[in-house]
């Protein structure tokens, strides 16, 4: 018979339990942001024009299933109408065949396609226009190309450009991008005398001159021909591109200066810098039509330019002219790129490599979509240079001629895939090995299918864009990665330059801390985002000095850093590297290494090696299914990066991946845990076994960091011991890799451990990690880190040796339940995660620790069923969108169990109202008997509620939502002109018990600062105390003898209805300055508090008299709010509150478009106050007047003051230190010893 867990009783708990003696529609997902606040800002979204080829061959099937032009339908509709994931990203217009101006009455466009923000009605709009789409005519594809163009030259109120089309705007923004998203399914075959080319503009734009009253039916030479610059304009010099604009806050001074484009063979190397844009052709070919009439003839003359040179045109020339250009520039590939193929090879600059946009004023950049069986098929399409072929196709012949004419074609030849832009074909190009064919001869008019096609790749390459050949079938994947490079390029935050410092953690002597970098060079894309852990001693003096177990970083003179010991690994021992991940892919799910090898591989479905590659799963045969899957081949290549790899940074030769300072991603919101020794305090004979047995284990840190993973380094020295990627952030691994890469949260949750027993006949502890993503995804994972191996410096019995290896990773994986963000997946080509639970989103907030052991995390624990389990809020942008207090067992069968607090599913429905747009958040554990499990935890939602669930009972079917399932307090703000709003709490409350009437207090704040918008609100939050009068009794019968139960009367269990119930507090001339510090405080400013203790029972109160249910304090600063737990100050009844307003981005929270950075600083503050009075603590604790004095002449009632946004914790002999990031050190007195004690009754 196993012996039961018989805990330590903790004071906390013994002293809580005196208590009980006699005495609808979902809501849309929030926008988490993605970036630290005050590190960068958003450019204004751009504009976008879709072109779509609606002629008489979009009506084909390819497949034998569906058209053309109904593939192209499905697409748009799958990725832009029926998901939200781009409403409000970009400014749209549309044309088509039918409809081919901007603004057009004709083909169902109804002068609805000018440039709109795409949202709203202009969504709805454009998904008429899609649905009405149909396949008719020719193939006019310079009309849509030229329009497209010409429209963004448009100026006054309906200028494209303006911040509301329509509207006149004196000074446009001069950074906002412009794209072109072109789709046709063949080479053009228009003639200027077809009659569906009705569009008089271009004919016009296009007209060279005319010859009347001639008697000749042969058109003679045209003298003197108007100059039509978009002539070969690929072909032809430019002495001076587009000058940049000058230097200024908003933009930097161009580090290319004024180019010129050179074509004409001469020494200059920028011939061959620009080989692969030019070609010879649309100049000297002139159109020319005959009219006749009484045998005299006119000869109407046309320039028939190329659609490359329509593309480099638009891209080459300054659009908008009255604008200043300061278009940032896109640069993939920094510094020189060195082609080859065979002995040929070219060595092209950054401006002029194809990869990258260096232009900085106001142009057109093609994203190009060759559709179906002609356009997506980019074979030996030319003739050979031969005279045997006179130019034609090679498809003209056949048997040996065709491959002879095959072999010796120097056309060009696409070698990649769907998204292989920079294929062998591309290289073929650069170094001159293939040419492009002319696309304007007369072989070409009769085989335009075989010639054209290639004009858009071509299109792309002109404009530093990307081209897409896509044979048929599914468009989903393409049109999701043009719109998401598109967000990218534009709407991702914009990198300044930012240092700051994260967490700080302190452990005995030592601190540990986090920071990270955002940019070295604000005028750079390299080297940006990168961070790492430092580590300091602290004397009994309080002054800190460097780790020398740490080591110093010989390059830089300082001491070592986590990130210092990752770049020191040599390439040859990266391999060597222990980075694990979840398998979710395999037939049996399970941890794995994250090495190429070891993934599971598939053809037919998603994996990880799909995400790597950029694959995406579509329709079709199931040749086209694979070739989705395969994506663009480069996934081991990613894999490696991400472990580490550095030769394929684009600063390497034939390097194409993001440059990186360091292979340590930043580390912003994840707080550092310390794991060293078990200290859990459990009482139990096997667990002082346990603690005695690997009392002499090496310490770790454990951290997660925006480069994928779950760091875990020696506590000793910083060296890294394990990694984990979770399964959550897979699919979007691949994008850090990218050189265009911008922000994103990864793992960016805060872990914490705990000690458990999961034997199920004897005793088997483990110390288990549990980590969550926080705005990188949803959910959490649990990691078994018992044994990282031995403390070299132990002088005990050494602790068992290491069992973190790649062999053991299904063992060191206990479970994983991440998933990818909702709203990241676009069915089909990005199938939902099968990892996603409905009732799990994105869980932030730093672990709840035990107040007198800052080690041990209340969220691991020990419940009253006899399991163990981690207990935790649901988390934020669930797919049910509703407060859920999950508790996932990690022993057993490691089920998972749910209580849900509100449920608009149910029948009947459970307070229907709160399951929109809602989440829990981060619990507060109370255990009443001392029997060191939890009895009740209190958790808040995002709509102002704070609920109580009982899970006191043996059965866990027995537990509940305490108070008949309402919650116990609802946070609403009421201006007091009839206008209320519910204040979200994102932070656990804090517990003590009111020692005046009985019950407990539950403290709390309330805001949240979760999106970007939520950095720019400025709704009022508040500080609440609210009273549980609940009291308690233990079970002395049953099945539940011994465990606790709530007492029904005397008093009856109460919620508090509102404001109305509790004594308003204020901070005194709170919304000005305060009271400048001087000496030791000097830039700190002080407030004081109101002092109106809250009358709990009027019971021998003379006169008036109202009692009260607890108080609240309005934060006073416009946008202040908490976000974070309190503490008790010094270990007494005092909170110690700290509210900000946040730092914030730009004006862009706000929906105003900026070109320039505008970030605000964070505006940290420090509030102490009694949790059940409501008011300030007699004795001075602030030193106002910087003197180290404590006086009530200077210093009484001042309870509130500035702070660092950051700062490390730690007492001295008579002070309380908090030594902050901004290198001020506030000194604060302690309180006297009588304060100290919260003066409970012990239970009898």
């Amino acid at each position: 018979m196993r012996i039961a867990h018989r805990p330590q009783r903790t004071t906390l708990a013994m002293l809580i339990a005196a208590i009980g003696t006699p005495g609808l529609v979902c809501a849309a997902p929030l926008n988490l942001v993605q970036y630290p606040a005050g590190t960068a800002y958003k450019a204004p979204i751009p504009n976008v024009i879709i072109s779509v080829d609606t002629s008489g061959s979009m009506g084909t099937k390819d497949d034998g299933i569906k058209t053309r032009i109904q593939y192209v339908k499905d697409g748009l509709n799958t990725v832009l109408i029926n998901s939200a994931k781009y409403d409000g990203q970009f400014r749209l217009a549309w044309q088509s065949f039918a409809c081919n101006s901007i603004p057009s009455s004709s083909g169902n466009c109804d002068n609805k396609n000018a440039m709109t923000k795409f949202t709203g009605t202009h969504r709805t709009n454009f998904g008429t226009w899609v649905d009405a789409l149909t396949a008719t005519g020719s193939t006019p594809s310079h009309v849509l190309a030229w329009n497209a163009g010409k429209y963004l030259q448009t100026t006054g109120a309906n200028s494209p450009w303006n911040a509301t089309p329509g509207t006149e705007d004196t000074a446009p923004l001069a950074c906002r991008r412009s794209y072109h998203i072109f789709l046709t399914d063949g080479g053009w075959n228009f003639k200027f005398t077809d009659a569906g080319l009705t569009d008089t503009s271009f004919k016009n734009d296009m007209l060279l001159g005319t010859i009347s009253n001639s008697t000749s039916s042969t058109a003679p030479t045209l003298n003197n021909p108007a100059n039509i610059p978009v002539r070969n304009y690929d072909g032809k010099d430019i002495a001076a591109l587009p000058t940049p604009a000058p230097a200024s806050t908003a933009h930097p001074a161009s580090p290319y200066g004024v180019k010129a484009y050179s074509v004409t063979p001469t020494t200059d190397v920028t011939q061959d810098q620009t080989r692969i844009y030019r070609d010879g052709y649309g100049e000297d070919r002139i159109i020319s039509i005959r009219t006749s009439s009484n045998n005299r003839y006119t000869h109407t003359y046309y320039a028939y330019p190329t659609l490359a040179d329509i593309a480099f045109y638009f891209w080459a020339t300054d659009l908008q002219p009255g604008i200043l250009n300061e278009v940032i520039p896109k640069i993939r590939k920094t510094g020189t790129e060195k082609f080859s193929s065979g002995n040929l090879s070219t060595t092209y600059e950054e401006y002029w490599n194809p990869k990258n946009d260096p232009a900085e004023w106001q142009h057109l950049t093609q994203y190009t979509i060759g559709y179906g069986a002609t356009a997506g098929n980019l074979r030996k399409i030319g003739g050979a240079s031969s005279s045997t072929y006179n130019g034609k196709a090679c498809s003209n012949y056949s048997g040996t001629s065709k491959t002879t004419c095959e072999n010796s074609s120097t056309s060009p030849q696409w070698t990649g895939g769907v998204f292989g832009m920079y294929n062998t074909g591309f290289s073929d190009l650069a170094v001159g090995k293939t040419k492009w064919d002319d696309v304007t001869s007369s072989n070409a008019d009769s085989d335009y299918d075989d010639f054209r096609p290639q004009e858009m790749w071509h299109m792309a390459i002109n404009s530093r864009g990307k081209f897409y050949p896509v044979p048929g079938g599914d468009l989903t994947g393409v049109f999701s990665d043009i719109f998401d490079d598109i967000i990218v390029d534009t709407t991702a935050p914009i990198t300044g330059f930012t240092s700051a410092s994260g967490s700080v953690s302190r452990v005995g002597t030592q601190s540990f801390q986090t920071s990270y970098t955002a940019a070295d060079d604000a005028s750079s894309n390299d080297s940006r985002w990168y961070g790492y852990v430092t580590s300091n001693s602290i004397s009994t003096s309080g002054s800190t000095s460097p780790n020398p177990g740490w080591g110093t970083n010989t390059s830089t003179g300082k001491n070592s850093s986590t990130a210092d010991k990752l770049d020191a690994i040599t390439a040859a021992s990266l391999n060597n590297r222990l980075i694990l991940t979840y398998d979710k892919y395999k037939a049996t799910p399970e941890g794995v290494s994250f090495k190429w090898a070891d993934l599971t591989n598939s053809t037919t479905g998603p994996s990880q090696r799909m995400w790597l590659n950029k694959g995406t799963v579509g329709t079709g045969t199931t040749a086209q299914i694979a070739t989705a899957i395969a994506g663009d081949g480069k996934g081991e290549n990613r894999l490696n990066f991400i472990r580490g790899d550095r030769t394929k940074e684009a600063s390497q030769s034939g390097g194409e991946f993001r440059n990186r300072k360091s292979r340590q991603g930043d580390i912003v919101n994840s707080a550092i845990w310390y794991v060293g020794a078990p200290a859990n305090g459990h009482t139990v004979s096997s667990y002082k076994s346990f603690a005695s047995t690997y009392r002499g284990r090496l310490p770790m840190l454990y951290v997660g960091g925006n480069d994928g993973m779950l760091h875990g380094f020696s506590a000793k020295d910083g060296t890294e011991k394990i990694a984990y990627i979770p399964h959550g952030v897979v699919q979007n691994l691949a994008a850090l890799a990218d050189t265009n890469y911008t922000h994103k949260y990864y793992v960016d949750g805060s872990p914490f451990s705990g000690d458990i027993d999961i034997g199920a006949t004897s005793a088997d502890w483990r110390t288990y990690l549990v980590g969550t993503l926080g705005a990188g995804g949803r959910g959490y994972f649990v990691l078994d880190v018992t044994k990282p191996g031995a403390d070299p410096s132990f002088t005990g019995t050494a602790a068992p040796a290491s069992d973190f290896t790649e062999t053991n990773a299904p063992n060191l994986v206990v479970m994983d339940k991440t998933a990818a963000p909702a709203g990241d997946a676009v069915p089909p080509s990005k199938p939902a995660d099968p990892n996603a639970d409905s009732d799990i989103g994105h869980i932030f907030g730093n672990p709840v620790v035990a107040e007198s052991n800052q080690q041990r995390a209340m969220q691991i624990t020990r419940t009253n069923d006899g399991r163990w389990a981690l207990i935790t809020g649901n988390g934020y942008n669930s797919v049910n969108e509703r407060p859920v207090l999950l508790i996932q067992y990690l022993d057993g069968d490691k089920s998972l169990k749910k209580i849900i607090a509100a449920d608009k599913d149910a029948t009947p429905t459970v307070n229907a109202s709160e399951a929109v747009g809602n989440g829990l958040s981060t619990p507060q554990f109370l255990d009443v008997n001392g029997d060191g499990t939890p009895d009740f935890v209190y958790a808040g939602d995002l709509r102002g509620n704070m609920w109580k669930f009982d899970i006191s009972s043996g059965a866990a079917t027995d537990w509940n939502v305490a108070f008949n399932g309402s919650p116990l307090f609802t946070a609403i703000y009421s201006s007091g002109t009839g206008s209320s709003s519910r204040q979200p709490i994102t932070a656990p409350p804090v517990l003590r018990p009111n020692r005046t009437v009985g019950g407990l207090m539950v403290a709390f704040g309330t805001g949240q600062n979760l999106t970007e918008n939520d950095r720019a609100d400025t709704s009022v939050q508040t500080v609440y105390s609210v009273l549980d009068n609940t009291r308690y009794e233990i079970e002395n019968t049953g099945s539940n003898k011994g465990k606790v139960k709530v007492k029904t009367s005397s008093p009856t269990p109460a919620t508090v209805s509102g404001r109305s119930e509790l004594q308003a507090e204020s901070v005194t001339g709170g919304t000005g300055s305060g009271t400048a510090g001087a000496g030791a405080s000097a830039g700190r400013s002080f407030w004081k508090l109101s002092s109106t203790e809250v009358v709990y029972s009027c019971d021998g109160v003379p006169g008036s008299c109202t009692a009260r249910k607890g108080w609240y304090m309005d934060l006073p600063v416009a946008g202040e709010r908490v976000t974070t737990s309190f503490d008790f100050y010094d270990g007494g009844n005092i909170l110690e509150i700290i509210s900000e307003k946040p730092a914030s981005g730009s004006a862009t929270a706000s929906g105003e478009e900026v070109c320039a950075p505008q970030p605000q600083a964070a505006k940290p503050f420090r509030t102490l106050i009694n949790i059940a009075s409501g008011s300030p603590a007699k004795p001075p604790i602030m030193d106002v007047n910087g003197d180290g004095v404590y006086k009530a002449a200077d210093d009484g009632g001042y309870a509130r003051m500035t702070a660092s946004s950051k700062e490390l914790r730690f007492g001295t002999k008579d002070k309380q230190v908090r030594q902050g990031n901004d290198g001020k050190v506030d000194k604060l007195a302690k309180l006297p010893e009588l304060m100290l004690r919260p003066g409970w009754r012990q239970l009898k």
